[in-house]
């Protein structure tokens, strides 16, 4: 079975670019649009992995990575926070993300940071 990857994005073309690279790599792959959506979705949908934008409509990214490490369905699960902000480095200890990719990303970047929080996220459960 493959992972599942939600990716939390408001610009559609970077959307539909993860969604592309990702698939192509044989995960299963869900969209959320804004903050409020990504954290039904990775409620529901039970996702293995989030990428996720920190600037977002509404609830921002940050807040939204927070909420989900307070809740025990969600706290363990794997993040890699995105962002275009220059600022972002600065802000990486509040974040609470277990990776950074700075937008423009590197596809590369992104493959290999998601495959190995993947791969750390189901070695944990078999030590």
């Amino acid at each position: 079975m493959s992972s599942r990857i939600l990716v939390v994005e408001d610009q559609d073309d970077v959307a539909q670019l993860i969604d592309v690279v990702l698939k192509g790599e044989g995960y299963t792959v869900a969209i959320a649009r804004d903050g409020a959506q990504g954290l039904m979705m990775s409620r529901d949908w039970q996702p293995d992995l989030i990428l996720m934008d920190i600037m977002l409509p509404g609830v921002d990214g940050g807040t939204l990575i927070a909420r989900l490490r307070q809740e025990p369905e969600t706290a363990d699960l794997p993040i890699i926070a995105m962002s275009a902000s220059r600022t972002l480095r600065d802000r990486t200890p509040e974040l609470q993300a277990d990776a950074l990719l700075s937008k423009p990303f590197d596809v590369d970047a992104l493959l290999v940071q998601v495959q190995f929080l993947l791969t750390r996220g189901r070695g944990d459960g078999d030590a």
